[in-house]
Protein backbone atom coordinates (compact mmCIF):
# COMPACT_ATOMS: atom_id res chain seq x y z
CA UNK A 1 0.00 0.00 0.00
CA UNK A 2 1.31 3.13 -0.79
CA UNK A 3 -1.51 5.45 -0.14
CA UNK A 4 -3.75 6.20 3.16
CA UNK A 5 -6.80 4.44 3.50
CA UNK A 6 -9.77 7.17 4.41
CA UNK A 7 -12.07 5.56 6.15
CA UNK A 8 -14.80 7.17 8.85
CA UNK A 9 -16.51 5.54 12.24
CA UNK A 10 -20.14 6.47 13.52
CA UNK A 11 -20.62 7.60 17.27
CA UNK A 12 -23.35 7.11 18.45
CA UNK A 13 -24.49 7.56 22.32
CA UNK A 14 -28.37 6.98 23.21
CA UNK A 15 -29.06 7.68 26.79
CA UNK A 16 -25.56 7.26 28.47
CA UNK A 17 -24.61 4.49 26.46
CA UNK A 18 -21.90 4.02 23.12
CA UNK A 19 -23.22 1.73 20.06
CA UNK A 20 -19.94 -0.23 19.59
CA UNK A 21 -19.61 -3.66 17.18
CA UNK A 22 -17.19 -6.34 17.57
CA UNK A 23 -14.69 -6.14 15.16
CA UNK A 24 -15.33 -9.78 13.06
CA UNK A 25 -11.93 -9.58 10.91
CA UNK A 26 -8.45 -8.17 11.14
CA UNK A 27 -6.22 -5.96 12.00
CA UNK A 28 -9.05 -5.57 14.94
CA UNK A 29 -10.55 -8.60 15.10
CA UNK A 30 -12.82 -9.57 18.71
CA UNK A 31 -11.99 -6.01 19.49
CA UNK A 32 -14.62 -3.44 20.70
CA UNK A 33 -15.09 -0.36 18.31
CA UNK A 34 -17.65 2.64 16.96
CA UNK A 35 -18.80 1.39 13.90
CA UNK A 36 -17.40 2.28 10.34
CA UNK A 37 -15.10 1.57 7.59
CA UNK A 38 -13.36 2.64 4.51
CA UNK A 39 -14.81 4.95 1.98
CA UNK A 40 -15.70 4.05 -1.46
CA UNK A 41 -14.11 5.89 -4.45
CA UNK A 42 -16.79 8.46 -5.75
CA UNK A 43 -18.58 8.21 -1.86
CA UNK A 44 -19.04 11.08 -0.01
CA UNK A 45 -17.79 10.71 3.82
CA UNK A 46 -22.10 11.14 4.80
CA UNK A 47 -22.28 8.25 2.00
CA UNK A 48 -20.17 5.97 3.28
CA UNK A 49 -21.31 6.58 7.05
CA UNK A 50 -24.71 5.84 6.16
CA UNK A 51 -24.39 3.25 4.26
CA UNK A 52 -21.22 1.52 6.93
CA UNK A 53 -23.58 2.10 9.63
CA UNK A 54 -26.93 0.04 7.84
CA UNK A 55 -24.27 -2.74 6.85
CA UNK A 56 -22.62 -3.23 10.27
CA UNK A 57 -25.67 -2.43 12.82
CA UNK A 58 -28.64 -2.34 10.57
CA UNK A 59 -29.39 1.12 11.49
CA UNK A 60 -30.57 4.55 9.87
CA UNK A 61 -28.10 7.59 10.55
CA UNK A 62 -28.17 11.21 10.22
CA UNK A 63 -24.83 12.74 10.18
CA UNK A 64 -23.95 15.28 12.66
CA UNK A 65 -20.44 16.90 13.86
CA UNK A 66 -17.15 15.65 13.37
CA UNK A 67 -15.90 14.41 16.70
CA UNK A 68 -12.37 12.86 16.15
CA UNK A 69 -9.71 12.99 13.69
CA UNK A 70 -7.89 9.79 13.76
CA UNK A 71 -4.30 8.34 12.12
CA UNK A 72 -3.18 5.30 12.56
CA UNK A 73 -0.38 4.22 10.78
CA UNK A 74 1.32 0.47 11.07
CA UNK A 75 4.15 -1.21 9.31
CA UNK A 76 1.59 -2.70 6.74
CA UNK A 77 -1.34 0.09 6.64
CA UNK A 78 -2.30 3.48 7.24
CA UNK A 79 -5.72 4.81 8.17
CA UNK A 80 -6.83 8.16 8.17
CA UNK A 81 -10.28 7.74 10.09
CA UNK A 82 -12.77 10.50 10.36
CA UNK A 83 -15.03 9.85 13.47
CA UNK A 84 -18.61 11.81 13.65
CA UNK A 85 -21.29 11.70 15.99
CA UNK A 86 -24.56 10.11 14.41
CA UNK A 87 -28.29 10.38 15.52
CA UNK A 88 -30.09 7.06 14.75
CA UNK A 89 -33.21 7.49 12.66
CA UNK A 90 -34.52 4.11 11.65
CA UNK A 91 -33.83 0.71 11.47
CA UNK A 92 -33.31 -2.08 13.68
CA UNK A 93 -30.41 -2.52 15.39
CA UNK A 94 -28.83 -6.18 14.04
CA UNK A 95 -25.13 -7.21 13.89
CA UNK A 96 -23.98 -7.91 10.00
CA UNK A 97 -21.05 -7.34 7.66
CA UNK A 98 -17.50 -7.71 9.60
CA UNK A 99 -19.21 -6.83 12.66
CA UNK A 100 -19.90 -10.12 15.05
CA UNK A 101 -21.92 -8.30 17.42
CA UNK A 102 -23.39 -5.03 18.38
CA UNK A 103 -24.64 -3.18 21.71
CA UNK A 104 -24.54 -0.36 23.61
CA UNK A 105 -22.05 -0.20 26.28
CA UNK A 106 -22.68 2.28 29.19
CA UNK A 107 -20.44 4.72 29.53
CA UNK A 108 -19.02 4.10 32.68
CA UNK A 109 -18.17 0.33 32.06
CA UNK A 110 -15.84 1.47 29.02
CA UNK A 111 -13.27 0.00 31.34
CA UNK A 112 -14.82 -3.31 31.23
CA UNK A 113 -14.58 -3.46 27.38
CA UNK A 114 -12.16 -5.06 25.73
CA UNK A 115 -11.84 -2.18 22.89
CA UNK A 116 -9.28 -0.68 20.16
CA UNK A 117 -7.15 1.66 21.90
CA UNK A 118 -8.30 4.77 19.65
CA UNK A 119 -11.64 4.28 20.34
CA UNK A 120 -11.24 4.42 24.31
CA UNK A 121 -8.98 7.47 23.74
CA UNK A 122 -12.07 8.77 21.76
CA UNK A 123 -14.29 7.66 24.51
CA UNK A 124 -12.73 8.73 27.46
CA UNK A 125 -12.42 12.38 26.15
CA UNK A 126 -15.94 12.52 25.11
CA UNK A 127 -16.35 11.30 29.00
CA UNK A 128 -14.27 14.19 29.92
CA UNK A 129 -15.85 16.67 27.95
CA UNK A 130 -12.44 17.60 25.96
CA UNK A 131 -12.98 20.38 22.96
CA UNK A 132 -14.01 18.59 19.70
CA UNK A 133 -12.40 17.44 17.66
CA UNK A 134 -9.89 15.24 19.41
CA UNK A 135 -6.99 14.53 17.30
CA UNK A 136 -5.88 10.88 17.79
CA UNK A 137 -2.47 9.31 16.32
CA UNK A 138 -1.26 5.90 16.45
CA UNK A 139 2.34 4.96 15.50
CA UNK A 140 3.71 1.70 15.27
CA UNK A 141 6.11 0.88 12.63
Amino acid sequence: MDRPIVAVGCFVKINDSVLLVKRGHPPNEDLWAIPGGKVEFGETLQEALKREMKEETGLDVNVKDLIALVEIIHKNYHYVILDFECEPIGGKLLASSDAKEVKLIPLKELEKVKMTDTTYDMLKRYVNNEKKPYYITQISK
